[in-house]
């Protein structure tokens, strides 16, 4: 039973757990400043700013940052300008296009990719 009030209840965190928390920046939106969050993320829209994300970073085909990246895992089909930081995998998808240098364990760069840095991998 569910007591509203009761301080045994509260709890810092919304989310059930195993819940995954997945964060959308749209399709026309612009957002000037950084960015920082726990979950998964995908931005379609621009940002002009540093994105710092716990799991997975989605930059869709329409999406677009500039500033720096510091992520998980980063999957790319729209453009970046500015270092990537990937604790495991960075994926550049076919029409993606990075400019900067790429920090990751893993990288996988489709054909017809654009990347313009140094990549360095850690094992």
């Amino acid at each position: 039973m569910l007591m509203l009030g009761s301080s045994k209840n509260k709890e810092k965190n919304n989310s059930l757990p195993g819940q995954a928390v997945i964060n959308l920046i749209g399709v026309g939106t612009q957002i000037q400043g950084n960015i920082q969050c726990n979950g998964d993320i995908r931005i379609d829209g621009e940002v002009f700013g540093d994105v710092t994300v716990g799991q997975k970073l989605v930059v869709g085909s329409t999406g677009s940052i500039k500033g720096n990246v510091f992520a998980s895992e980063v999957s790319v089909s729209g453009t970046i300008l500015g270092n990537i930081k990937s604790d495991n995998a960075t994926i550049l998808m076919g029409k993606s296009t990075v400019t900067g240098d790429v920090f990751t364990a893993q990288i996988v760069i489709e054909q017809g990719a654009t990347f313009n840095g140094k990549c360095e991998m850690k094992g």
